[in-house]
């Protein structure tokens, strides 16, 4: 099994979001005006020796633009980690999570994620997990001025192969290793591989660390957002790890 020592971040033992650590996340939208992910009744408590998080129900939507319609409730790292352009960057966490009247065949309609973005490349590289499906998102955002319908894609990965099973609640081991140079990106769930993706489009310079819960519906043109029916979840994590190893 792949697995990785890396520098702790943060273990998340604290009993609540350390702010010198976490920010809840903002975007701005173009217009002058800014998006900010977060659920007016989301709950934080500790669990298992890390912080759990929950929504329930979803509220928070956005009737045009999908970025801003998928997460949830959002925390992003402080500070950015620096992608090593010659050796391999690796960031890692344990994370679990339960949903509540969701479909569990569809990973998209409720999960918790251990998020991994570049803003500055649009670059996402995220590991998802409902509690009885784990999945990877691998995407470049559709930021205007930086991508557009052509170079911006969005993927949700499942490997029913991997080896890999999970439950509700339980906390599991998951890694991102980013080889800049070589413009390749493992996921390895459980020390496992999960999926790799060859030729990424741009290798990132700098990754946030972000973690909370999300859908990812595709938005309807004329109805809006399909994103919430009712259904909630809570996502729990801990030990959020980045270390570079080789040159």
């Amino acid at each position: 099994m792949l697995r990785t020592e890396g520098e702790l971040y943060d273990g998340m033992s604290k009993g609540q979001v350390d702010p010198s650590k976490w920010n809840v996340l903002s975007f701005p939208m173009g217009n002058g005006d800014v998006w900010t992910w977060a659920e007016p009744q989301a709950t934080i408590e500790p669990r298992m020796g890390g912080l759990a998080l929950t929504v329930d129900p979803f509220t928070r939507k956005h009737d045009t633009v999908h970025m801003f319609d998928d997460p949830k409730q959002l925390y992003a790292s402080t500070r950015a980690f620096p992608v090593s352009p010659t050796g391999v960057t690796v960031f890692e966490v344990e994370m679990g999570a339960e949903t509540y009247r969701s479909n569990t065949d569809d990973i998209r309609d409720a999960f918790a994620g251990f998020i991994n973005m570049d803003f500055s490349t649009g670059m996402i590289f995220d590991f998802v997990t409902t509690g009885t499906k784990i999945g990877v998102i691998y995407e470049r955002l559709l930021i205007p001025g930086l991508t557009d319908e052509k170079t911006a894609f969005t993927y949700l990965v499942e490997n029913p192969f991997s080896g890999v099973r999970t439950e509700p609640g339980k906390l599991q081991h998951f890694a991102v290793r980013i080889d800049a140079s070589r413009k390749t990106t493992e996921w390895l769930a459980e020390g496992k591989p999960f999926f790799k993706a060859n030729g990424i489009p741009v290798a990132p310079k700098e990754i946030l660390m972000g973690w909370g819960l999300f859908t990812l519906k595709p938005v309807d043109p004329r109805k809006g957002s399909t994103s919430i029916h009712g259904q909630g979840a809570t996502g729990t994590w801990r030990n959020f790890k980045a270390t570079t190893t080789g040159p």
